[in-house]
């Protein structure tokens, strides 16, 4: 029997602490020009007010849940020119809310990301 692989320890006890937000990590892009990564947020970190543009658009939809998983491209241009990148600026790939570590496996398999390779977003260069 094969064994799933996890997230390091240290990167999810970040998550779950108080270090930061979310994970990351770059993947392959086909679209050279383009970059593509994928995040683990942890939504019950955020305090929600009734401004829409208080963070991202994701953010907002995944309200109610405790995590959320998003794959995204973000045009290279835009990296490099932009003072900073907002939901204008990304183009999500997948977008799925979860409550669960357990729950971002599955998704995490399912979209064959291996979760070996998360770290703190600063780690990868994740643009926003």
């Amino acid at each position: 029997m094969k064994q799933q692989k996890k997230i390091a320890r240290s990167v999810w006890y970040g998550l779950e602490g108080t270090s930061y937000d979310n994970i990351a990590q770059e993947l392959p892009c086909k679209d050279h020009s383009s970059r593509k990564w994928v995040s683990i947020y942890a939504n019950y970190k955020y305090s929600f007010s009734g401004d829409p543009h208080q963070y991202y658009d994701f953010i907002h939809k995944s309200k109610g849940f405790r995590f959320s998983i998003v794959v995204f491209t973000v045009a290279i241009e835009e990296i490099g020119s932009s003072d900073g990148i907002d939901d204008r600026d990304i183009v999500i790939l997948n977008f799925v809310p979860v409550n669960s570590e357990e729950d971002i496996y599955t998704v995490l398999e399912r979209l064959a990301i291996d979760p070996e390779l998360f770290c703190p977003p600063w780690r990868c260069g994740y643009p926003i």
